[in-house]
């Protein structure tokens, strides 16, 4: 009787031995993604940043070729001489307006973009809020500003982007 009592013992031994194992493999699974997850987060963020900084360096810039229209258009740019050049303006507000996503393929990104000033935009005659898409309860979004001249005035430019 002692030798089936020593080997029902060593087997609840190899229960509790493989149960703690596995309960110390599920903490650490647990705790690696729990550390991982914000660094995705971040990681996200950090890529809208770098997109945002190189559009708005991009819409803020004479684009390319300089006298670009929707046909030949290589880099969207609004800018002539440092100012905001109206003509350029309502070639990238009528381009994102027919064609959202070639103007998103043109900016090299996969994130939703809306470009706006601190004055309003008047484009044909009529007050032009933003252009692009209009963010509606993103869940990542980040605003660059910079700083042009509109209508020979100082403005704000702002770029929202988001995911």
């Amino acid at each position: 009787m002692l030798i089936n009592m020593n080997n029902k013992s060593q087997a609840w031994g190899m229960d509790l031995t493989v149960a703690s194992v596995l309960f110390i493999f599920g903490i650490v699974v647990f705790y690696f993604y729990a550390l991982n997850n914000p660094n995705e987060a971040q990681e996200t963020i950090d890529a809208l940043f770098y997109d945002g900084n190189i559009i708005a360096d991009s819409i803020l810039s004479e684009g390319h070729p300089s006298n670009w229209n929707s046909g030949n258009v290589v880099t969207i740019g609004i800018l002539s001489q440092g100012k905001i050049n109206e003509t350029k303006l309502k070639g990238f507000y009528d381009l994102a307006s027919s064609d959202y996503q070639k103007t998103k393929h043109l900016f090299n990104t996969k994130y939703e973009y809306y470009f706006n000033l601190s004055e309003v935009m008047i484009i044909d005659s009529t007050d032009v809020e933003g252009i692009g898409l209009k963010p509606s309860n993103p869940e990542n979004i980040i605003k660059i500003t910079r700083f042009s001249i509109y209508k020979n005035k100082p403005i704000s430019a702002y770029l929202y982007m988001w995911n």
